[in-house]
C-alpha cells in the first residue's frame, strides 16, 4: 500500500505535469508552429500520465 505522504507527492507531481502542459500550450499560441507544438507539449508533459 502507498503511504499517505507518497500519495500527496504523486498528486503534486500530477498537478505539476498538467500545469507545465498548459504553460507549454499557452506558449504555442504565441508561436507559429500550431498543432505540432501542442502535440509536442502532450508528448513532453503528459505522456507518463497517459500510460
Amino acid at each position: 500500500m502507498i503511504s499517505e505522504p507518497r500519495i500527496q507527492d504523486l498528486k503534486l507531481e500530477e498537478k505539476d505535469s498538467i500545469d507545465d502542459y498548459f504553460e507549454c500550450v499557452n506558449e504555442c499560441s504565441l508561436d507559429s508552429q500550431g498543432v505540432e507544438c501542442v502535440t509536442q507539449c502532450i508528448e513532453v508533459h503528459l505522456k507518463d500520465e497517459m500510460e
